[in-house]
């Protein structure tokens, strides 16, 4: 048994899947089934039960992540005991505000291996910033552009609600619809542009300035809203349907001044910034 082991076998765990383990790992999936294949030969009892869906964890699965944890924690604890301590070096970061947050939290961790290297400061889109997480039409005139993932955009609506009896939308089923606005979203020019160009005229209730705000529109009831597909996931009392007609994809990425590549914390985060699987 090796620390790796514990290692694949805790993301399946906290993932409940072997696929998103892997993605999360950064190895291939036969790497994480034959590494919990051994781990469960040498127990011998079954850790995961395998489905359609994913995998849960047996009772033996549950009392050994408890065992896990802890020797991991252990360990890194050990091994931060011999490291040579160094100041941090800072590193700012702005993020434009209309990225859901589980996507940045699923970036950040990915960051976790520069943690000890830099001082990370999350500043605003406009503030003062070593690189910016940004959709690529948002990029400056000079800056280099590294694409982290894409997204497509859906109608959130909420249940209940008529337009969810119909498996797709046309722009002509939004007009006069109660419709949430993100006003300082990067497409809703586009949005607009689309709407006017073929003369639907939804009734606008509400602006939201971020994805949270106007998912939390959208689940009260509110209105409808056109939103990233990431940020629908796993939210409840929420449905989304495909809008036929309005095509619209954001390439989200990091985004630098080459200039400024010199600087040693921007080459940390160059090295280590990875795509994300949505």
């Amino acid at each position: 048994m090796d620390i790796k082991a514990l290692r694949y076998f805790c993301a399946v765990y906290e993932e409940k899947s072997i696929s998103a383990a892997s993605k999360r790992c950064f190895v291939a999936q036969p790497s994480i089934s034959t590494s919990l294949s051994h781990l469960e030969e040498l127990l011998e009892v079954r850790l995961f039960m395998r489905h359609r869906k994913g995998v849960t964890a047996t009772d033996e699965g549950k009392r050994f992540y408890q065992t896990s944890i802890k020797l991991l924690g252990e360990f890194d604890a050990m091994h931060g005991l011999f490291k040579k301590q160094e100041e941090p070096i800072p590193l700012s970061l702005a993020i434009m505000p209309t990225i859901d947050t589980t996507m940045i939290e699923q970036l950040l961790s990915n960051l976790n291996s520069i943690s000890e290297h830099v001082l990370m400061r999350l500043v605003e889109l406009n503030g003062k910033a070593d690189a910016r997480i940004i959709s690529e039409n948002l990029r400056k005139k000079g800056d280099r552009f590294i694409s982290l993932w894409d997204e497509s955009y859906v109608l959130a609506l909420p249940h209940g609600h008529p337009l969810t009896l119909q498996e797709s939308i046309t722009l002509d089923d939004l007009h006069g619809v109660r419709f949430i606005e993100r006003c300082l979203c990067e497409i809703n020019d586009d949005v607009s542009s689309y709407l006017r160009k073929h003369k639907i005229t939804p009734l606008t209730v509400a602006q939201a300035t971020n994805e949270d705000w106007a998912v939390a529109l959208v689940r009260a009831g509110i209105g409808v809203a056109v939103v990233p597909e990431s940020s629908i996931r796993e939210r409840e009392n929420v449905v989304t349907r495909p809008i036929n007609g309005l095509k619209l994809l954001r390439k989200v990425g990091l985004s630098y001044n080459p200039k400024s590549s010199s600087s040693k914390s921007l080459q940390l985060l160059l090295e280590n910034i990875k795509p994300l699987m949505i």
